[in-house]
């Protein structure tokens, strides 16, 4: 059965230190998405029970820029390097009966674009493959978090609070919500943002509360109110994506004068999002946006 492997949005984005095992803290809200990939997984008998076999087939649906990126790590490149071969090596020895696996992937959520689509398709995965095995719930966590710090949001069904560097998952009430997604020609790589943030280091893994999410932000979150995140949730990458791609700043300001209530960087990678106050509002932006900004992509989702 094809299901979807959602993208993912990032409500505020603060990275407060680097930690002493070299990943950085981090504190945000992650929202899961109607926007996604296309997944259909399916099992086959290996001819040596001791030899994992992977095998993909895939539709590569991205804007053009962004094609190339996929198509290195798709079966027409070197497969190794997919994070879905990765994540079938890694759960492999922990399959009762070994099976080899083929997954049908129609590629959508683009690469680099702080919107988790590599980590998207580890999480389908590995729902797919977990009845397979007898693993609990924490050590199915385990396994996530060491393919990817994004990978156990996406064995939720829920919108988190994500804190540590990513693992510890809060599920958070918020209202539904309509928005377009920006893609832009540009790739922001997740190691050259961090970098670029110059965080000191601190010996402790302190996951303290989130300060910045207050009553008044949790209530707006509730009840849809997104005017009420501008200015209180933001993303600490996004003067480093200014900075190295000035015309960002001009599509988020673009992304606000056609419309949208709340516009921001998504993660890490270089993809920005608007929201609007009611459904109704969502074509116009869409339509608004494409005629302002011919060269770049636009996909319309729902949370």
């Amino acid at each position: 059965m094809t299901t979807i492997s959602p993208a993912k949005l990032n409500l505020g984005l603060e990275i407060p230190f680097k930690r002493e095992d070299g990943y950085h803290e981090i504190r945000s809200i992650f929202l899961k998405t109607d926007f996604g990939d296309d997944f259909e997984a399916e099992t086959f008998p290996l001819q040596d029970s001791q030899k994992p076999e992977f095998q993909l087939i895939s539709k590569n649906q991205l804007p053009k820029a962004k094609q190339a990126l996929f198509e290195n790590v798709s079966e027409r490149g070197d497969l190794t390097k997919n994070i879905l071969y990765k994540t079938y090596i890694k759960i492999f020895p922990y399959l009762k009966n070994p099976v080899g696996i083929k997954v049908h992937l129609t590629k959508r959520i683009p690469p680099e674009g702080g919107v988790g689509g590599g980590s998207s398709n580890a999480g389908s995965l590995l729902k797919f493959l977990f009845p397979y095995t007898s693993l609990d719930p924490s050590e199915r966590n385990l396994l996530a978090k060491s393919i990817g710090a994004d990978v156990p949001f996406f064995l939720q069904e829920n919108h988190c609070i994500v804190t540590g560097i990513g693992e510890i998952l809060e599920p958070i009430s918020v209202a539904k919500g309509y928005g377009v997604l920006a893609i832009p020609s540009h790739s922001l790589s997740t190691k050259s943002m961090y970098d670029g943030l110059q965080r000191s280091l601190q010996n402790t893994h302190d996951s303290k509360v989130w300060k910045t999410l207050t009553e008044d932000v949790i209530r707006s979150l509730r009840i849809g109110d997104w005017t009420g995140l501008s200015g209180k949730l933001e993303n600490d990458f996004e003067k480093i994506a200014f900075q190295v791609h000035p015309d960002l700043k001009e599509l988020k300001s673009g992304i606000l004068q056609e419309g949208a209530v709340y516009s921001s960087l998504s993660g890490s990678g270089s993809c920005f999002f608007g929201l609007v106050a009611k459904e109704q509002d969502q074509l116009p932006l869409l339509n608004s946006l494409k005629s302002r900004f011919p060269e770049m992509d636009f996909r319309s989702f729902s949370f």
